[in-house]
Parts: C-alpha cells; sequence; structure tokens
C-alpha cells in the first residue's frame, strides 16, 4: 500500500553566499507575502520548520500555505463595521413631515458638457501560493538583489510575459521581497557597451600602429 505525501508548503533553496552555500525553508504569509528564511541542517525538516517558524510568532502550517500568517498580519485589527442608520421613531417623522418644504433653488442652464473620463485602474488579484512559488524561483535568477537590478536584459514586464502573469503582481512580490529597483539596466547595458568600444578602440590603436611600424620600416 502506497502512502501519499501532501506538498509542502514552503519552498527548499539553495542561495550563494560569501561562505559557501546554504540551504533554507522560505516561507510566506498568505495574506501580504512578506517571507521567512529558515536555515536547514537536516533532511528531516517538515515538523522543524513548522516549529520554528511558530517560534518567531508565525502561524504556520507545514502542509497548507493558506494558514501561514505572519506576526503582522496576525496583529493586523480587524475591519470596522460601518454602524448602521439609526432608526427614527414614528412620532419624529411625522413631526418632520409638518414641516413646510423648502422651495428648490431652480438650475441655472448650462452648454451640454460631458462629465470628465476618469482611468479607473483594475486591482490585481492576490497571487496564489503557487503562482507566488513560481515567481520567486525566476526572480531568484535573473535579480541581482545586492545591486537592486534585473540581469540580461530582464524586466518585471519580461517576468510577467514568460509567466503569463500580470506585471503589477510580479511587481508587488518582487518588491516585498527584494525591494525597489535601484538601477535601471539600461543604463548598466550602455555602461557595457561603453567598455566594449573603449578596448575595441585599445585593440584598434595597437593594430595601427603595428602596421605603421612595418611600413616605415620598408
Amino acid at each position: 500500500m502506497t502512502t501519499k505525501h501532501r506538498p509542502l508548503s514552503y519552498e527548499i533553496l539553495q542561495i550563494r553566499e560569501t561562505g559557501g552555500p546554504r540551504t533554507i525553508a522560505r516561507i510566506w504569509c498568505a495574506a501580504c507575502g512578506d517571507t521567512l528564511d529558515l536555515t536547514l541542517t537536516a533532511n528531516r525538516h517538515a515538523d522543524n520548520v513548522e516549529r520554528r517558524a511558530k517560534a518567531k510568532g508565525w502561524d504556520c502550517d507545514k502542509n497548507r500555505a493558506s494558514r501561514t500568517i505572519c506576526p503582522d498580519c496576525k496583529a493586523a485589527p480587524p475591519a470596522r463595521i460601518k454602524p448602521a442608520m439609526p432608526i427614527v421613531p414614528k412620532a419624529c417623522r411625522s413631526a418632520t413631515a409638518a414641516k413646510p418644504a423648502i422651495p428648490a433653488i431652480p438650475a441655472i442652464p448650462t452648454a451640454n458638457k460631458e462629465p470628465p473620463m476618469t482611468a479607473i485602474t483594475p486591482a490585481v488579484r492576490p497571487a496564489t501560493p503557487d503562482e507566488r512559488m513560481r515567481i520567486r524561483h525566476k526572480l531568484d535568477g535573473v535579480f541581482d538583489d545586492a545591486k537592486g537590478m534585473y540581469l540580461d536584459g530582464y524586466s518585471d514586464q519580461r517576468v510577467a510575459e514568460e509567466l503569463k502573469l500580470p506585471r503589477k503582481m510580479i511587481e508587488q512580490i518582487r518588491e516585498a521581497a527584494y525591494g525597489p529597483i535601484r538601477t535601471d539596466p539600461e543604463i548598466e547595458q550602455l555602461r557595457t557597451d561603453i567598455a566594449a568600444l573603449i578596448a575595441m578602440a585599445s585593440t584598434l590603436t595597437n593594430r595601427l600602429a603595428e602596421v605603421e611600424k612595418r611600413f616605415q620600416a620598408r
């Protein structure tokens, strides 16, 4: 008889550091997308990850990502309920009805004007745990968080196109996990191109000097 294992609610990653690679368990808040990295030192880590996350104030379920909540979201106050309109007693309603009506001020005719159009930006739906895992896995390979920039010509738009997800969703998770973009990829590409042109000019200058030297020796 085969035993079925439920998928884990966190992702196992290997990150590169100065002292060498380190294996971590990365969990994220189902409400706001915030993350918590826990270093792994053993193969049997499921119960250990859940216990360590709870020790740091998180709600964590090793098999249910939707039940993983960070301390800030746990402490957030519930939404306030709008108070209902007060019920006016019949006596007050009759007294109000007895008051003489105030004559309406006639409207001043104006030229036909269309109301200004207001652009409505559709709200981005929250990413599912599976989508969040795919985005984080992609960003780990194409975003340098130390420099705050994308690598190899990538951008929020390109990641969104490759994963077939909204660009705003990519931007929100990238901002929460890695911070804002601090360097423009186009500027970095121009710097690389300029350095290549300088190196090419130096090579051509050396070749020109060699040709002139051979010509003068004739």
